[in-house]
């Protein structure tokens, strides 16, 4: 798949803010981590990298892609999926232009739930997708105006984990403990456990979300 046009979304920084990850800390002690402006400056500075971590283990963003343009091979058959592309939710499709040729709009039916585009029964352009490479342009809106629940969740507990890492203050050995590409790193401690359950929790929010892996058999 090729992607152009252009994308926005609430943050392009953050899918949670510091409140999310400060309820995440309620019962600990962070007196000691320096002010209530200092540990907003640290959290917002961790925000960016675990957001990064948050897309990596989902294999796609979270944002609102309005107006992009994308191009995908043509499957053969009348059906072209969407979704195992990256692309989901698919709010509204513009346009469907093959090998050149712009479809009319009434050659073509959008099943948002399924994520399809489907060539329909009275077509003028013909039975199915010649199958090709990089064949179907299609100019689309999909992602999210505000981030999914459990995203928010997700790099909330992601950056939670890293906080406390960094702030755990004990001599040991260093552990760390992954999510996709991302590494948390910290002292074994009081703060061990807890580390390693928030990126576990975080892991298994971001799994229902993954980008399925396309094979080619």
């Amino acid at each position: 798949m090729v992607a152009s046009g252009v994308f926005t979304t609430v943050s392009l920084v953050s899918y949670c803010s510091a409140a999310d990850v400060l309820a995440q800390l309620q019962g600990y002690d962070t007196s000691g981590w320096g002010s209530a402006e200092e540990l907003e400056t640290a959290i917002t500075g961790l925000l960016a990298q675990t957001r990064e971590a948050v897309d990596g283990v989902a294999g796609r963003d979270f944002m609102l892609h309005p107006g992009e343009t994308v191009r995908l091979d043509g499957s053969g058959t009348r059906v072209l999926l969407l979704s195992p592309h990256g692309l989901h939710p698919v709010t509204q499709i513009e346009s469907v232009v093959v090998e050149g040729r712009a479809l009319e709009e009434s050659d073509w039916l959008f099943y948002a739930e399924e994520g399809a585009l489907v060539l329909a029964a009275s077509s003028t352009f013909g039975v199915r997708f010649p199958e090709g490479n990089q064949n179907v342009e299609v100019t689309l809106d999909w992602g999210y105006e505000t981030p999914p629940a459990d995203v928010r969740l997700a790099q909330a507990k992601l950056t939670a984990a890293e906080l406390l890492a960094r702030n755990s203050g004990e001599q040991g050995g260093v552990e760390a403990v992954r999510i996709g590409d991302y590494s948390v790193r910290y002292e074994e401690g009081r703060h061990g456990y807890t580390i390693r359950r928030l990126v576990a929790e975080a892991e298994e929010l971001l799994g229902r979300h993954r980008r399925p892996e396309l094979c080619v058999i």
